[in-house]
């Protein structure tokens, strides 16, 4: 199994670190945080969109979970979610990668 064969949230994992290294040499730190910028094209751009969208969706459907009888609300704004779900994303993508190295 090759990179090429690893896929994370439906994406093959070669584009989404290719479009995840672009945003870092675009990324600025200030006041202990990193902002990430650029534009990202073709098909890694597109890869990292559907797979943020989906890990999106699936925090959205937590989210709106949490309003049922007897859990606790979250308060997660759409900026907040925005940045969980790249979080989440880039775990997800070192797990792939880590579980296919061990193979």
């Amino acid at each position: 199994m090759t990179i090429s064969d690893v896929l994370v949230e439906g994406e093959p994992a070669e584009l989404l670190l290719e479009a995840i290294m672009s945003l870092m040499e675009n990324s600025e730190e200030a006041d202990g945080m990193t902002r990430f910028g650029g534009k990202l094209g073709g098909d890694s751009g597109a890869a990292l969109i559907h797979a943020l969208g989906r890990i999106t969706a699936e925090l959205r459907a937590d989210d709106m979970r949490s309003f049922l009888p007897g859990r606790t609300r979250s308060k997660r704004t759409e900026e907040q979610r925005g940045a969980d779900a790249f979080i989440l994303l880039v775990d997800r993508l070192e797990e792939a990668l880590t579980a296919r190295r061990g193979r």
